[in-house]
């Protein structure tokens, strides 16, 4: 019997209509475009070497590619310590161009030479050979390839003697931050354009967005730098230690908010096979969608084709029709902003974010302080803005309804500058506490709520008990007076609100869920069923979503 949960070029547009003229709603709208998918996917320098290097392999890997409906294709040049031969990159860009497919270059900046001194695949990038190796190697690349895209090891953890002495007086994240915008710029970009001037680059940045601060990943500045941006939306067995209990929202979060940094550049989403089975799988793909990709990439063909992956694989090909249904009615997110500056530190609260997604809190991620909504969310990251707490007072003069983290509460308590700071800790046995703040209100959830979402190696999840039913449930109340959400569905299903009265809701869990959705205070009737994934269904009464497991359905109000 299956376990609970089985081991596994335009700047953007955004409007603020919290601040409209005619007051209508709090949260933040992202304008509706209409939207379709592009499928591609990479061949690894490995996989270059083994299965394209001859007709016969290159014919078998169009057959695939084809299956997978896919248009373009990413040729990678390097990757742990192997350059691709030359002669059979081009033999394989010329031959899938010919058979009109869209074909851009990759690397992947692992086992370069001297090895960092934390993660052993990635580089010490104070090192001077191996800045030189880095350059050599975009330099060949751009040489082949009009577009080229860096896989999400370019970084480092290195502490080598090399890096002390470089970084001087600077911390470990102020160094690594200027480092790698150095490498970038005199190492990557440099040599690039120097051969091929028409070359753009593309910056993948990978799904565990808490960590970037701490390994030189800066995405404000990098972004900025870069042509293109793309985000890493793997999501994994959520009960799988090794993978850290990542929960499927996670790529949603990580979408919405580099897409809030990086507008028009952020190009699309990838994500793999590994730590899941065809279920997760297919998680992502819908993910992937909702967050807004136009085009994912499939990580990566040798391993799809293959005995182990190929019924992930084989679990994706009869769902792209139904994912390209999807991708037509996605647009407008909305949510209830928030706020993750740039480069912030978790504090004690990584990833924070994703789980309350799981709980059926639609988020909408912002990278500055949301100043026009009239509720927000905020957590220990919000600390990293120096000017956080005269904000916030602001906002709350302003009338503003803010959503606090029991840790970040914590932190807050004393302050002077906000009026009832005294009274905002959580008694014993205390979930949700609401406090007035001037003309505004904090309030403060225990740490409690987000750990519904959790799912440990035995497949375990936390309990609902009375008191944390009744907490969430005054939660999702509050937040419905701005955005539809559901009061009545269990922990791990999310909600996502968009533009038009259109609502998406998704059933991460492994058993059947009926539920409906509320919005100010009342159950939402007579919705319109726009989109079904296999097996979800809107009840007759109009009102009554059935989601079996993993499941999705967009409805109307």
């Amino acid at each position: 019997m299956r376990k609970l949960y089985k081991a596994i070029g335009e700047e953007k547009l955004r409007l603020a209509l919290a601040v409209t003229i005619l007051g209508i709603t709090s949260t933040l709208v992202f304008p509706q475009t209409a939207r379709s998918t592009r499928w591609s996917t990479i061949f690894t320098a490995q996989t270059v070497r083994d299965r394209l290097s001859t007709p016969q392999g290159r014919e078998e890997a169009l057959a695939f590619c084809r299956r997978l409906h896919l248009s373009k294709v990413y040729i990678e040049v390097f990757r742990d310590g192997y350059e691709a031969d030359p002669a059979t990159l081009r033999a394989a860009r010329d031959f899938f161009q010919r058979a009109g497919f869209q074909v851009s270059g990759a690397v992947a900046t692992t086992q370069l030479g001297k090895p960092s001194t934390g993660w052993k695949i990635v580089a010490c990038y104070t090192n001077r050979a191996n800045r030189e190796h880095l350059a050599r190697i975009f330099h060949d690349a751009a040489s082949l390839f009009n577009e080229i895209i860096i896989d999400d090891f370019f970084f480092t953890d290195c502490q080598c003697s090399e890096c002390a002495a470089a970084k001087g007086s600077l911390s470990w994240p102020q160094y690594r931050k200027k480092l790698m915008l150095e490498v970038s710029r005199n190492d990557v970009l440099g040599p690039a354009r120097q051969v091929n001037p028409r070359v753009k680059i593309i910056l993948k940045y990978p799904q565990w967005y808490d960590q970037y601060q701490a390994r030189g990943y800066s995405v404000s500045a990098e972004t900025a730098l870069y042509d293109r941006i793309w985000v890493g939306t793997e999501l994994r067995d959520p009960s799988s230690s090794r993978w850290g209990h990542k929960q499927q929202y996670e790529g949603f979060f990580l979408y919405r908010w580099l897409t809030d940094i990086g507008g028009a550049k952020t190009g699309g989403a990838w994500f793999d096979p590994y730590g899941t089975d065809p279920t997760f799988y297919l998680d992502q793909a819908y993910v992937s969608v909702l967050a807004g990709a136009p085009e994912i990439l499939l990580f990566n063909l040798g391993d799809l084709d293959s005995a182990r992956y190929q019924a992930q694989a084989e679990a994706l090909m009869p769902r792209q029709e139904n994912l390209a249904a999807l991708a037509k009615l996605v647009g407008g997110w909305r949510g209830i902003p928030a706020y993750k500056p740039p480069s912030s530190d978790p504090g004690s609260e990584p990833y924070i974010f994703d789980e309350i997604g799981m709980l059926g809190i639609p988020l909408l991620p912002v990278a500055e302080f949301p100043k026009g909504a009239k509720m927000a969310l905020f957590t220990d990251h919000a600390l990293t803005d120096a000017q956080f707490v005269p904000k916030l007072a602001q906002f709350f003069d302003q009338g503003g309804a803010a959503f606090v983290s029991e840790d970040l509460a914590h932190r807050l308590s004393g302050d002077p500058r906000l009026p009832a700071a005294d009274g905002i800790g959580l008694n014993e046995g205390e979930y949700l506490k609401t406090v007035k703040e001037n003309r505004g209100e904090m309030v403060v959830f225990s740490d409690a709520l987000p750990r519904l979402a959790f799912v440990d190696s035995g497949d375990r999840i936390e309990q609902l008990t009375p008191a944390l039913r009744l907490a969430l449930r005054e939660w999702r109340e509050k937040v419905a007076t701005q955005v539809p959400t559901s009061l009545d569905a269990p922990p791990r299903v999310a909600v996502f609100p968009m533009g038009g009265g259109r609502v998406a809701i998704m059933n991460f869990t492994e058993l059947p869920v009926a539920c409906h959705l509320a919005k100010q205070g009342g159950i939402v009737g007579r919705l319109r069923l726009l989109f079904a994934s296999p097996g979800a269904s809107l009840v007759s009464d109009g009102s009554t979503l059935r989601l079996p497991a993993h499941s999705l359905l967009m409805v109307e109000e």
